[in-house]
């Protein structure tokens, strides 16, 4: 008789952008109040990144994350011949047929329409699949987006292989106060364009 073969247990794992909202939920996570111990950062290049969002990552979130038993991985857009592409090196690429339109991310970096997708959504989606998330056994992926940004869930749309959910159901002023509260850094506001009125850098 031949074995059926293991369905690998669906994932749980939160987008982490580095921003107020998703720092919280890496404390909430190293808390135990939410059910999620993978994290992972889609980087659209250490040369397009926020610096500070760079800085923060990786001297405070990531020593956060592994004191606590959490991976957070950071993941990279990669050519087929296995080279990172970043952002910046596809917005000034000489001989480009076509200039994107530049918008700022929710990071605050520098983008194109596009780049959400094609460096964040399918960068992390592409690690998903690799560790077996499928239509028939999707990932649970928690987004950092808080009440006051309610807006933001009409920007995102679930691939096949996701669910996406959003356990950080309060406003961002509380998501701060949580990360205050476990002796970390509050990250700066990433998004400078909608950044809340009164709000320092």
């Amino acid at each position: 008789m031949t074995a059926t073969p293991t369905r690998p247990a669906p994932l749980r794992v939160v987008s982490y952008g580095g921003g107020v909202q998703s720092t919280a939920l890496l404390v909430l996570a190293a808390q135990r109040v939410i059910d999620f111990p993978v994290f992972l950062f889609a980087n659209v290049g250490d040369d397009s990144e926020d610096p500070d969002t760079m800085t923060y990552l990786h001297q405070y979130a990531r020593p956060f994350a592994a004191l606590h038993g959490i991976q957070l991985h950071v993941l990279d857009k990669r050519r087929r011949d296995g080279s990172i592409e970043t952002l910046y090196g596809r917005l000034t690429r000489h001989g480009s047929r076509s200039l994107p339109i530049p918008v700022r991310m929710s990071n605050g970096a520098p983008g194109t329409r596009s780049c959400t997708a094609e460096f964040k959504i399918r960068v992390i989606g592409k690690w998903l699949r690799q560790h077996g998330a499928s239509p028939g056994n999707k990932a649970t992926v928690g987004i950092g987006i808080s009440l006051d940004e309610i807006e933001r869930l009409n920007n995102r749309k679930a691939t096949p292989y996701e669910i996406p959910v959003y356990p950080c159901s309060t406003r961002r002023a509380r998501c701060g106060a949580s990360t205050a509260g476990a002796s970390s850094p509050t990250p700066d506001y990433r998004c400078r364009q909608s950044r809340p009125a009164g709000s320092v850098r």
